[in-house]
């Protein structure tokens, strides 16, 4: 059973390094990473790494790390970098490193996973019943965004005189006051006659994250949007729709899925040109020509537009 006391804890917890090679060699294998940049917690995984598996060498591909993601790998024992600076995809960056692998078995962590204890004791009870096997991952959201609060106080970390609520705590009862109390103090500050203020010089951070509550909770959905450039956007939609088209097959909804979202951002984005990318899918693989039918899209686009109009005559 998985630890889930706070997971944050336990990534700033400062803990003694551990080589579980040094234990269990007799099961070492070699674990395989590549990067081109990492995340703050990069040393806390890559302990928890050598803390789970017996890890004969670290292979480490450079993509062409743009912050100091190599310089602390070498801090750990057995680590060697290998120069991919000149490879231009994530895959091909996996084979090199899969070619270079010397153990019979290996480990393909992420450089931003990090390894609960138990972890590989686990995993390797089934290596008798597979020969390619994952676990579920259990996200954790750390991410700096700067809220817009639209009409609201700026609420989360204020300052106040009493003297400016006294004239308006009398009505306040224990009743419905819960959420919307920015509002409430706001009413009283301003109905006695003081004035509200914002400053922006400083600022809080606001902590999103899992606790226990007397109500049953369950999370629904987590989302980030991050604005990309046109360029980058274009790139990383240009190489997951030719993936998918090249190396795999349409027995997969989500991959079709996929492949018509990229397609239909690809559009818009006026970076696919469309008899050009017919006669690629022709002659790279063929199967896929029905599923990247102009009018298909045409009608998705449609339908997608009627749905729009739909939901807002509704509301």
């Amino acid at each position: 059973m998985v630890d889930r006391n706070s997971i944050f804890r336990e990534y700033y917890t400062e803990t003694p390094s551990k080589d579980k090679y040094i234990e269990n060699q007799a099961d070492a294998v070699d674990v395989i990473i590549p990067i081109v940049h990492t995340n703050e917690l990069w040393e806390a995984n890559l302990r928890s790494f050598y803390r789970e598996i017996p890890i004969n060498r670290l292979l480490i591909g450079d993509g062409g790390c743009i912050d100091d993601s190599v310089n602390i790998a070498k801090n750990f024992p057995r680590v060697i970098i290998f120069d991919h600076k000149g490879y231009k995809t994530l895959g091909f960056s996996i084979k090199k490193l899969i070619e270079e692998v010397e153990t019979d078995w290996f480990i393909y962590p992420h450089s931003d996973a990090y390894l609960p204890k138990g972890w590989f004791d686990v995993m390797k009870k089934y290596m008798g019943t597979y020969d390619w096997y994952g676990c579920p991952m259990q996200q954790t959201i750390m991410v700096e965004d700067p809220l817009d609060y639209g009409e609201r106080p700026w609420a989360g970390a204020q300052m106040g005189r009493k003297k400016a609520f006294e004239k308006g705590m009398d009505k306040i009862d224990d009743d419905y006051i819960y959420r919307q109390e920015d509002f409430v103090w706001r009413d009283i500050i301003q109905k006695g006659g003081f004035k509200e203020g914002f400053v922006d010089e400083t600022l809080h951070y606001h902590q999103v994250m899992h606790k226990p509550t007397p109500w049953h909770r369950k999370v629904k959905e987590i989302k980030i949007s991050v604005e990309l450039s046109q360029e980058e956007e274009a790139r990383t939609w240009n190489m997951q729709v030719k993936g998918i088209i090249k190396y795999l097959q349409p027995n997969s909804l989500w991959l079709i899925n996929t492949l018509e979202m990229g397609i239909i951002r690809l559009i818009e984005l006026k970076q696919l040109n469309w008899a050009d990318f017919k006669n690629w899918v022709k002659t790279t693989n063929i199967v896929w020509l029905p599923y990247i039918s102009k009018r298909r899209f045409i009608k998705k686009k449609v339908i997608s537009f009627i749905k729009y109009v739909f939901r807002m005559f509704i509301k």
